[in-house]
């Protein structure tokens, strides 16, 4: 079992709040657009990009420790490949989950209808977000990567003589 430590400790509290700041602002950022979003469809995606935008905070920040040795603009590039990676596939997932709990009589339940049921929906999800570009949104994301790097996991370069 590894050591509790007081680096650890902050850390994990830096995650936590880094998740929470992401999640509250990719909501607040489409939540705040009420004019643009115009199908019901698109609206229940947009729901759930808080959620993910929070949970890809996590998943970013915990990744991040393979990037850990690499100089900055790596860990930035690290970082920001894994949030979009992400926050695409929580947010797929969430709306799936979301689907069948809401219309559970629409789900075909079989393992090939839930294949494609969660493909579609991963698609409905990305084509809802990137469809009408929000350079606020991709700042968001950038910023999230740099902070990423900035204050997230780091160890000292190995240096081989």
């Amino acid at each position: 079992m590894e050591k509790v430590t007081f680096a650890k400790v902050v850390g994990f509290v830096l995650a936590i709040l880094f998740a929470l700041a992401i999640g509250v602002s990719m909501w607040a950022l489409l939540g705040g657009e009420p004019g643009s979003i115009a199908s019901e469809k698109t609206r229940e995606s947009l729901r759930i990009v808080g959620f993910a935008g929070a949970l890809a905070a996590l998943a970013t920040w915990w990744v991040q420790g393979f990037a850990a040795k690499r100089g900055f603009v790596v860990r930035v590039l690290f970082a920001l490949f894994v949030f979009v990676v992400a926050l695409c596939s929580f947010g797929g997932l969430l709306k799936v989950l979301y689907v069948m709990y809401t219309y559970p009589n629409k789900v075909d339940w079989s393992f090939l209808g839930l294949y494609w049921a969660s493909q579609e929906n991963l698609i409905n999800f990305v084509i809802d977000i990137v469809l009408t570009p929000r350079s606020a949104y991709a700042a968001l994301i950038l910023a999230a990567s740099i902070y990423v790097a900035l204050f997230g996991p780091r160890e000292p370069k190995a240096v081989e003589i």
